[in-house]
């Protein structure tokens, strides 16, 4: 099936589900891991990083991202210490880890590179501004005294 020829999917949860499951294949054909397990990788290369920040960063479920944490910690790719709260982990890559990223990193550059050659760089660049946007306005809430999404005339660091 020619991408022209996809029919538009009037829900836009339905569409980003589609979009998602699409690029999740391409992505984890061309890393050979999961895009969770990359992803993490990822994230914690930048140094460690208390798990509940994780996952309001990444927008994951706690019980998820602890069933994922467990099993890579397992896998020796990570390891975990408590924090200046006792009740919170710190998580950080371990050698073997920074060996998996090294390992998987430069096949994500050739999986990016291919998705941005078909969107075309201007696609690229409006695609991950508005996902950003989308992600930051369904998490809104009233309650939390925000009640219209507001864009920032700086754009937020892209990890």
């Amino acid at each position: 099936m020619r991408v022209e020829t996809l029919p538009q999917l009037a829900c836009v949860c339905s569409s980003l589900r589609r979009a998602s499951r699409s690029v999740t294949r391409l992505y984890e054909r061309a890393l050979g891991v999961s895009v969770p397990r990359f992803t993490l990788l990822y994230v914690l290369s930048k140094g460690p990083v208390i798990q509940s920040m994780v996952a309001e960063l990444l927008a994951v479920d706690r019980t998820t991202l602890t069933r994922t944490l467990g099993a890579m910690e397992r896998s020796g790719l990570i390891r975990s210490r408590s924090g200046d709260d006792k009740r919170e982990r710190v998580w950080s890559l371990t050698a073997r880890g920074k060996q998996e990223l090294a390992r998987v990193l430069p096949r994500w550059e050739k999986a990016q590179d291919r998705l941005r050659k078909r969107l075309g760089a201007d696609r690229w660049e409006l695609l991950i501004t508005e996902l950003t946007i989308i992600a930051a306005a369904a998490r809104m809430r009233v309650s939390d005294g925000v009640d219209r999404f507001r864009v920032r005339k700086t754009p937020p660091p892209r990890l």
